[in-house]
C-alpha cells in the first residue's frame, strides 16, 4: 500500500484549484468556483445561523476553510473541527457535519507526520461511513471512503478489494458515480488507459457533486500521467482542462508542470504567470515551479529570486523547501 494514508485523503479533500466537493447549491458553488472564499464563508455562516441543519451551507463552510492558504490555516481548521463536532452532537442527522469531521481530521493528521497519520485515519473512515449511512447519495463521502481503502496501509484497514466493492455497489445504485469510483480504483492500479476510458464515459448532467468530483479525477489522471513519465499525454489533458476552465488557476498550474517535464520552459512560465494572475493562485507553489522552469532554461538569477520568494511565502511545503535548499546550494 502507498504512504501516507492522509496524503491521499488530503489530496482528495483539500484544494486543487476547484472545490473539493460539490455544494449542491448553484449560488454557493459559483462563489467556490470563483474562489470568493471570504464571501462563501459569510454566506454559509448566515445560512447556518438561520438553519443549523443546512447541509450545503456546512459544505460551503468547509470549503471556505480548507480552500484558503492563510497564515492561521491550522487554527482555522481547529476551529472548524470544533464546529463540525458540535454539529454532530447537536444535529447528528446532518451527513455534511460527519463528512466535515472526517475531512478536517484528514488534513490535520497529515500535518502530524506519517506514523500518526497511519494510526489516526480510522476516524476519517468512520465519519465518512456515517455520512453515507445518513445520505447514501452523498458523493464526496463515498469518494473519500474509496480513497481511504485504496491508500491506507493494510495493517490499519486499507483494502483495494473493499474499494472495488464500493465502486461496484455504486454502479448498481448510480451508474455514473460507479464509473467515476471504478476509475479511481483503476488509477490506483496504474491502469491509466482504463481510467481515462471510464472518466470519458461519465455524464454528470446537472449534478454539481458529480461534476466537481469528475474534474478532480481528471486532474488526478493528469498527475498520474506525469508520474508515469508520459508528459505529452498529461499536457493534452491539461490543455483541455485549461480550455474548459480558463478562469481556474489549477489547470494552468498543472499544464505548466507538464510543459516543464517536456522542457518547454517558456511555455511553462507563461502558464504559471497566468495561474498567478487568477483568484486562488495562493494555493499552488507557483514560485517553486517558476524557479524550476527558470533554472531549466539557464536563468540562474531569476531562478534564485523565485525560489527565495517561495521560501518567504505562506505555509510553504516542507518537501519543496528541502528541494529548494539543495537547488540553491547547487546554483551557488
Amino acid at each position: 500500500m502507498r504512504w501516507p494514508a492522509a496524503l491521499a485523503l488530503a489530496t482528495l479533500l483539500a484544494t486543487q484549484g476547484a472545490c473539493a466537493e460539490g455544494l449542491r447549491d448553484p449560488q454557493l458553488q459559483a462563489l467556490a468556483d470563483a474562489h470568493k472564499l471570504v464571501e462563501l464563508e459569510q454566506a454559509a455562516t448566515a445560512r447556518l445561523a438561520a438553519r443549523p441543519d443546512d447541509g450545503p451551507a456546512w459544505l460551503a463552510y468547509l470549503e471556505s476553510v480548507l480552500g484558503r492558504n492563510v497564515p492561521d490555516a491550522a487554527a482555522r481548521r481547529d476551529a472548524a473541527l470544533a464546529k463540525f463536532e458540535a454539529c454532530v452532537q447537536k444535529t447528528p442527522q446532518v451527513a455534511a457535519c460527519h463528512y466535515g469531521v472526517g475531512a478536517v481530521t484528514a488534513i490535520n493528521i497529515l500535518a502530524q507526520g506519517i506514523m500518526k497519520a497511519a494510526f489516526g485515519v480510522g476516524k476519517v473512515r468512520d465519519e465518512f461511513a456515517r455520512a453515507l449511512e445518513l445520505d447514501p447519495a452523498f458523493a464526496p463521502a463515498r469518494a473519500g471512503l474509496v480513497q481511504y481503502y485504496l491508500m491506507v496501509p493494510g495493517f490499519v484497514g486499507g483494502s483495494v478489494s473493499k474499494a472495488s466493492e464500493i465502486a461496484q455497489a455504486e454502479s448498481a445504485r448510480a451508474a455514473e458515480y460507479g464509473k467515476l469510483l471504478t476509475a479511481m480504483v483503476q488509477l490506483y492500479r496504474t491502469k491509466l488507459a482504463d481510467a481515462e476510458r471510464l472518466l470519458a464515459a461519465v455524464q454528470p448532467g446537472n449534478d454539481l457533486e458529480l461534476a466537481v468530483e469528475l474534474r478532480g479525477q481528471w486532474n488526478a489522471l493528469g498527475q498520474a500521467w506525469l508520474q508515469d513519465k508520459q508528459a505529452a499525454k498529461a499536457r493534452e489533458l491539461f490543455e483541455r482542462m485549461v480550455h474548459e476552465r480558463p478562469e481556474q488557476p489549477g489547470p494552468h498550474y498543472s499544464l505548466a508542470r507538464a510543459l516543464s517535464e517536456l522542457q518547454q520552459w517558456d511555455a511553462a512560465l507563461a502558464e504559471l504567470k497566468l495561474a498567478e494572475s487568477l483568484p486562488g493562485h495562493e494555493n499552488f507553489p507557483i514560485d517553486y515551479r517558476m524557479g524550476m522552469a527558470l533554472q531549466g532554461k539557464g536563468d540562474t538569477a531569476q531562478a534564485k529570486a523565485a525560489y527565495k520568494r517561495y521560501l518567504g511565502s505562506v505555509n510553504p511545503n516542507p518537501q519543496n523547501v528541502e528541494d529548494i535548499k539543495k537547488r540553491l546550494a547547487e546554483l551557488g
